[in-house]
């Protein structure tokens, strides 16, 4: 019985020890600074929003032809950087070709019988004005005739790059069909891609924006000139675009290149 006590004793001392002894202190982290600053770009919250974006083209088009036939030509390459009112390709028509030649035969034979009957005053009135009807006729199915072959034809409606050729020489394009992408990669702007519906509404348009290109490690300056009344869903997230003027394009801007903006709007 003894041997058990003095057994038992240092237990119990030790268990008195511990429970008596101070509590011990939990570590508590630090608060957590405000989240006013973005770690990778180093762009200030306050007074504004931030979001990312990506660069675009502020113009861009798909070209097609409104009619159906054999492509005879593509006058451009991609790459190629092409000027307003400039051919980019041309479509195979004989037909339209043959209707023109016939067209102008029979408005120079209406000009003939016109230039004929009309000076003509011992001529019954109405041969002159059967004529010259005829001679009218005549030179509006030419006009019609050229308006149809001008459809063979597509332009560029603005400076810009050719960024993709879909079509080659002796394929067929049929109406509507996408031949040639154009895109004004010399005027670039940058386009939001998750600025929240709960943000937007602090967004006017006008306000200055900085923006954090991430490939070329430089910020510029723009401002906001376009925000989309219509919502998009990025992620289960309702967003809406908000459009940025960049005031200075950056050497080495790509189309897509990705970026943070915060906008000021205060």
């Amino acid at each position: 019985m003894k041997k058990l006590f003095w057994m038992t004793l240092p237990a119990l001392a030790f268990i008195l020890a511990a429970c008596g002894s101070p509590a011990q202190s939990v570590a508590t982290l630090p608060p957590a600074a405000p989240a006013t600053e973005s770690a990778s770009t180093g762009l200030i919250l306050a007074d504004g929003v931030i979001a990312s974006a990506e660069a675009q083209p502020m113009r861009e088009t798909k070209i097609s032809f409104t009619l159906s036939a054999p492509v005879k030509e593509i006058l451009v390459k991609e790459g190629e950087v092409v000027k307003a009112g400039q051919p980019l390709a041309t479509l195979y028509t004989p037909d339209l070709e043959g209707e023109i030649l016939r067209a102008e035969l029979a408005a120079k034979a209406g000009e003939l019988e016109y230039s004929y009957w009309g000076p003509r005053y011992d001529r019954p009135p109405e041969r002159k004005q059967q004529a010259e009807a005829e001679w009218n006729q005549a030179k509006l199915a030419l006009e019609s005739a050229r308006a149809s072959f001008a459809q063979t034809t597509i332009y560029a409606p603005f400076a810009a790059s050719v960024v993709d050729i879909s079509l080659q020489t002796g394929e067929i394009a049929q109406t509507g069909q996408v031949v040639i992408h154009l895109a004004d990669l010399a005027h670039m702007q940058i386009q939001t891609t998750d600025l929240s519906e709960r943000d937007v509404t602090s967004v006017k348009m006008g306000q200055t924006a900085n923006v954090y290109i991430a490939a070329l490690k430089l910020t510029v300056t723009g401002r906001v000139i376009k925000i989309s009344p219509i919502s998009e869903t990025v992620g289960g997230d309702v967003v809406y675009p908000v459009t940025i003027e960049l005031g200075e394009q950056p050497v080495g801007l790509l189309w897509g290149m990705t970026a943070e903006v915060q906008i000021q709007t205060k």
